[in-house]
């Protein structure tokens, strides 16, 4: 669901998704392609795919959704870690420092990571309260409720992004 809509609302970017389960191949749970549906999004073509060194290297900016996550892309890239945002932490670092703007965009998630440094208590990965919980296995109902917040905590981030 993250992955549909970042790229629904960061359409100048491209956008991929990867879990830390190996569920690799497998399509969208039925309540999150309902949940997407209900806002104009198609995950009927979704395959899951694995996390992966190749993966974590190749991207310049990486949204987990849990702490549990950004540790373990830390594992694949120590390098990487410092790209690694939670959605609503992401967008906070971004509210802060400004738009893309067309900049190279490694420097940009420099600059956020720089930020999050600043920051008093400053925590790899955000906060607890940060993290977005997996709704396997819960109503759809508690999906919606997810895809509302993803929506809500990556907004911010996905209009920076933009020229």
């Amino acid at each position: 669901m993250a992955e549909a809509l970042f790229a629904h609302m960061a359409s100048e970017v491209e956008v991929g998704s990867a879990g830390t389960m190996d569920w690799s191949g497998r399509p969208a749970h039925e309540h999150a392609v309902a949940a997407m549906a209900e806002r104009g999004l198609d995950l009927s073509a979704h395959r899951s795919r694995r996390l992966s060194e190749y993966l974590v290297d190749e991207s310049d900016l990486i949204v987990a959704m849990t702490r549990n996550h950004g540790w373990a892309v830390a594992a694949r890239s120590e390098s990487k870690a410092a790209a690694t945002f939670l959605p609503a932490e992401l967008s906070r670092l971004a509210d802060q420092i400004g738009n893309l703007n067309g900049a190279d965009a490694q420097g940009w998630v420099g600059r956020l990571h720089a930020r999050r440094d600043t920051q008093a208590n400053a925590r790899l990965f955000g906060r607890a309260a940060d993290e977005i919980p997996d709704p396997i296995g819960e109503s759809l109902h508690y999906f919606r409720q997810i895809a509302d917040r993803l929506e809500r905590e990556l907004a911010p981030a996905a209009a920076r992004l933009q020229s």
